[in-house]
């Protein structure tokens, strides 16, 4: 399901509207979008990330959340993890704020990571770096927040360091147990 809307939707509308759902839909501010579950690969290197976040940081300082729903005020989105500064509640459905994001690349979602997705986190103000971790090959780009937007910077090989909360997570974690063939 893609439905571009015929009349204008708010984000409080669409979010009551995507509580009464069996599935999860992201809104771009003028289309639903309906989530579709990824690969294999995808799901391991998600909880590799999730594996590596719990035990590395310090859970009253940190949340390392999965596939939550995140609004800047305009767009609804759902990515991969995300990383919250102090404890979310356990009733809270969606998140106003992150201190990093990341999401996966696959075929079928990339230029929306990469472009759409990469506009909409901007505008999360606290926002410290956005992770786009490949799929097929053991490669991360890593944006952060600059002057005049973001500052990228590849990684292929030793750590992702990851502002915002203190650490970094090494490349060889991200990808454990996944093989490129």
């Amino acid at each position: 399901m893609n439905v571009i809307l015929k009349e204008h939707w708010t984000v409080d509308r669409f979010l009551a509207w995507e509580d009464k759902q069996e599935g999860k839909y992201e809104f771009d501010g003028t289309r639903i979008i309906e989530m579709t579950g990824g690969s294999r690969g995808h799901q391991r290197i998600v909880f590799n990330i999730l594996r590596f976040l719990i035990e590395a940081l310090d859970p009253a300082r940190f949340d390392v959340i999965q596939e939550m729903r995140t609004t800047n005020g305009s767009q609804v989105r759902y990515p991969d993890v995300v990383v919250c500064q102090g404890r979310v509640g356990r009733t809270v459905r969606t998140l106003h704020d992150a201190l990093v994001i990341f999401e996966v690349l696959s075929d079928d979602t990339a230029e929306t990571d990469l472009e759409r997705k990469r506009d909409d986190y901007a505008r999360l103000p606290g926002l410290a770096c956005y992770v786009l971790v490949e799929q097929n090959k053991a490669a991360v780009k890593i944006l952060r927040r600059a002057a005049n937007g973001w500052l990228e910077t590849p990684v292929t090989e030793g750590d992702v360091s990851l502002d915002g909360i203190g650490t970094a997570i090494p490349l060889d974690a991200i990808y454990a147990a996944i093989d490129f063939d």
